[in-house]
């Protein structure tokens, strides 16, 4: 009885179970094989390799790395993904989330009193090399033709200063002094008037007035002698100067020049000149700024060298001195919208040749390859482990499945063939 238990179990109990556990055992230890050994075995005493060490994956790290690395800049990660994902992220809300942080940010790091003492040490010391390089840049403009920043200053200065200036009552009487005393002064105009009355202009004056009057006008200019007139006045001023200065003082306070000058003056509007002339007075207010930046040059840097320590110490203070709280919230919202619209604009509009750009310089294969090749061979495993282990584990399972339907089919032919 024991000898048929026997040969029944070894006939048809046995090779099902045999099979299926060497199947499980064989894919096992391909499995292990996959990974291990980590490092090359050599023969006992010699120096020569054991074959199939070490296992496959360290053995062939480098080519994994490359394919692995190929496999996902071509099919999983590709340029086009990365541009169609980058896109959607692109809104103009998200944008402004992120300039709201920066913002904040920013802001935040103000309010560290350290932080920003050291902020506005920095920006001063570097503040008199980056206003001299400003102004050596933009006279080198201006000499090569290129610079268009003065311009635009001296323009909007001038519209928004200089032609909505009105000039005061009080601001018009000191001018028409000033004008009175250094310009206007009696000898000037004693000498001007003598220029005026040359032989060649009396005779012109009067040949005007014999061609231009008739009647009784006529007959008065033959009366007063216009001509004689002209000559007596002349003599009068070369040999008389002190007694012209007294005549002309005395004019020129009987007949008000100094309050008629000064009313003039604070009643003149720029903007009641034709457009032309103010468009002309506007050019010509450019080309003298720019002119004196270049006539005076070594001057200029002279000057900028001379206030660095102001310069440094201006902006030391301004830095200090500056409170995040006292920026009006609606400013700086406003700020903040602005700054968002139009980077998003911008990336709106370039975003596509920007990562074209962008992507190929990062070197994504490079750094996937370089990332992999870099594990060691316990990295590796542990890595392909936890992505496949379930797969690992059913690949096993299977080879014993496999190696049970084998046994049953050795039972088969067993008893077909006995």
């Amino acid at each position: 009885m024991e000898i048929a238990a026997a040969s029944t179990f070894f006939k048809f109990i046995f090779p099902p179970a045999f099979y299926a556990f060497h199947g499980w055992v064989a894919t096992e230890m391909a499995i292990w094989a996959l990974f291990r050994p980590y490092e090359q075995w050599y023969f006992p005493g010699t120096r020569i390799p054991v074959p199939c060490t070490p296992g496959i994956f360290p053995k062939r790290r480098n080519i994994l790395a490359q394919s692995v690395a190929g496999t996902i800049t071509d099919t999983l990660l590709t340029t086009e993904d990365i541009k169609e994902q980058a896109e959607t992220l692109v809104t103009e809300a998200n944008i402004y989330k992120a300039v709201d942080i920066f913002f904040n940010a920013i802001l935040k790091e103000f309010r560290d009193t350290t932080k920003l003492h050291r902020l506005a040490t920095d920006l001063a010391e570097l503040s008199p090399a980056l206003l001299q390089h400003l102004v050596v840049s933009i006279i080198k403009g201006l000499e090569e033709g290129k610079e268009r920043r003065v311009a635009v200053i001296t323009e909007k200065i001038f519209d928004q200063v200089i032609l909505s200036t009105r000039i005061s009552l009080d601001q018009a009487n000191e001018i028409s002094n000033k004008l009175l005393e250094t310009i206007a002064t009696p000898e000037r105009l004693r000498k001007i008037t003598i220029a005026l009355l040359s032989p060649q202009n009396i005779s012109a004056i009067d040949e005007s007035i014999q061609a231009h009057t008739s009647g009784p006008y006529r007959i008065l200019a033959k009366i007063i002698g216009v001509k004689r007139v002209c000559y007596e006045w002349r003599n009068f001023l070369e040999k008389e100067p002190d007694e012209a200065h007294r005549v002309i003082s005395e004019l020129t306070r009987r007949f008000g020049i100094r309050d008629q000058l000064a009313i003039q003056i604070a009643n003149f509007d720029l903007r009641s000149l034709p457009l032309q002339q103010i468009s002309e007075l506007k050019a010509s207010t450019v080309r003298i700024v720019e002119s004196f930046l270049l006539d005076h040059r070594d001057d200029i840097l002279n000057a900028v060298k001379q206030i660095e320590e102001e310069a440094m110490g201006t902006v030391r203070s301004a830095i200090i001195g500056f409170n995040p709280e006292s920026i009006p919230t609606e400013w700086l919202e406003r700020a903040k919208k602005n700054t968002a619209a139009i980077a998003y604009a911008y990336l709106d509009r370039e975003l596509g040749e920007l990562l074209e750009k962008a992507i190929p310089a990062l070197g994504m294969y490079t750094l996937i390859a370089r990332k992999i090749d870099l594990f060691t061979p316990q990295q590796l495993e542990q890595l392909i482990k936890r992505i496949c282990k379930q797969e690992l584990k059913w690949l096993a399972i299977l080879g014993g499945f496999i190696g049970g339907w084998l046994g049953l089919v050795q039972v088969a032919v067993n008893v077909a063939f006995p």
